[in-house]
């Protein structure tokens, strides 16, 4: 009902984007032929990156996720999230028909003009515009806002009432009725509510008798008005639950991760196989023979190091790693500290440099890890970190990877305190809950950054 108007009301607002950029582009290249050939002989090369641009939008408004949608709800807050993501396609796009068509035709001026202004225009609509237009639609047409009635005890209405207002554009409270100064008798519930008309109902169904709320469910059919059953798990313990139609059930379950999704499964593993089959083809063998040399000179012994970790929903697998320690180094299980006597000269370059993550590029190719992820850890840590955070066990939804979320904002090497490791799967579980190709090309870009400068916990 509302989400369906909700989804309405994005797609209006995406459709007057595109038409308010094809304005600012058509009316800029329209300036730049004048000013340069006066005369507008160039229309088709002009036409094609407008083409271009306009798609990789659309692409874009497709496959945004449900909470970067500019809804009514949740407008300033996701204004930058949501251009970074727009502009990034367009600048894409036209980079690679640039790139590809190597057209001549088309000034490089005017391109350079309409991208930079573009995250500008962008920008200024997503974080003002959708307000003003928003309070516009809901003026102009009375349709929009639903005559709501809120039913329920004192506390319970006080409480949700907070809530139902930040959708106001939506919802017009018309009346709030307190169920525990009423008989409480089905019959009584439905001569309130049928007092005045309504368009939607809400009533929270573990405060009322079931005979009662399956009498107001049944008065909105006859008389044509919706009901709201706000579930109560959510609003008291900070849980979202979405509504799933399995076979004949009707069952609440968590809201589902981006990497559910099998196409979202099919991109992100050709991203993985393109690069993790670059670096192990290209740049592993040279650096194969460089650990070499360095443990000939300070720690001979087997190139690699194998160690079972634990994997997507719980699998252990072996990971692959340049060995960083000297071969007889006691327990794996005891993490490596700073000035570990256990690290040989060598090793301590190629655990800084992160040298010596390199081979998990092959777990990376043989499915077992992804380029981006949480990364992965021992048995006996994961049975131990899982106590320490009580949601740790989100890791699991998705593949490890070679890099994370994590680990570029800082957080990587011994966990001293279980404040470290909360910070840590906090991070982890917001990529796995926000996944979007951009946020993986975005942290291996910052990771290539991290090698070359590491943070002081590297060691």
């Amino acid at each position: 009902m509302v989400s369906a108007r909700e989804r309405g009301f994005f797609q209006i607002f995406t459709a007057l984007q595109m038409a308010g950029l094809s304005l600012f582009y058509w009316l800029s290249s329209v300036a730049v032929l004048w000013i340069y050939h006066q005369d507008f002989p160039l229309f088709r090369p002009y036409a094609k990156y407008w083409l271009v641009a306009m798609a990789a939008m659309t692409f874009e408004a497709l496959t945004r996720s449900g909470a970067l949608r500019p809804t009514p709800g949740r407008l300033k807050r996701i204004a930058w999230a949501v251009t970074r993501r727009q502009w990034i396609w367009i600048v894409a796009s036209i980079t690679l028909l640039l790139a590809f068509s190597q057209d001549l035709r088309i000034s490089r001026i005017f391109l350079g003009l309409f991208v930079g202004t573009s995250i500008f225009l962008l920008l200024v609509s997503n974080r003002y515009l959708t307000g003003w237009f928003a309070k516009f639609i809901a003026k102009r047409s009375s349709r929009l806002r639903l005559r709501t009635l809120v039913m329920g005890p004192e506390s319970w209405c006080e409480s949700i009432l907070p809530e139902i207002r930040r959708i106001n554009s939506m919802l017009e409270i018309r009346r709030v009725e307190f169920t525990d100064r009423l008989d409480g008798s089905p019959d009584g519930f439905a001569a309130l509510v049928s007092e005045e008309p309504i368009d939607l109902l809400i009533l929270p169904p573990r405060h009322l008798p079931d005979a009662a709320v399956i009498r107001l469910l049944r008065l909105g059919d006859r008389l044509g008005f919706r009901c709201w059953l706000p579930i109560e798990l959510t609003r008291a313990r900070g849980r979202r639950f979405d509504l799933q139609k399995i076979g004949s059930l009707d069952v609440l379950t968590p809201p589902i991760e981006p990497l559910e999704n099998t196409y979202n499964q099919f991109i992100k593993r050709v991203f993985d196989l393109v690069l993790s089959g670059f670096l192990v083809t290209v740049i592993l063998p040279p650096l194969c023979l460089l650990v070499l040399l360095i443990h000939r000179c300070h720690s001979p012994g087997p190139l690699f190091f194998k160690q079972n970790r634990v994997g997507r929903n719980g699998v252990i697998f072996k990971v692959y790693k340049f060995r960083s320690l000297n071969p007889d180094h006691g327990s794996e299980a005891v993490q490596v500290s700073q000035s570990d006597s256990r690290v040989f000269k060598g090793g301590a370059f190629l655990r800084k440099t992160s040298i010596d993550e390199m081979p998990q590029f092959w777990n990376v190719l043989k499915g077992e890890m992804s380029v981006v992820g949480p990364r992965p850890h021992m048995e006996a840590h994961d049975l131990q970190f899982r106590e320490l955070f009580e949601r740790y066990g989100l890791r699991r939804y998705a593949k490890p990877g070679v890099t994370g979320l994590a680990q570029i904002e800082g957080y990587r090497g011994e966990i001293n305190r279980p404040i470290d490791l909360r910070n840590r799967s906090r991070l982890d579980n917001f990529y796995i809950t926000h996944w979007d190709l951009l946020l993986d090309l975005r942290i291996v870009l910052m990771t290539g950054l991290v090698v070359i400068r590491p943070s002081r916990n590297a060691y």
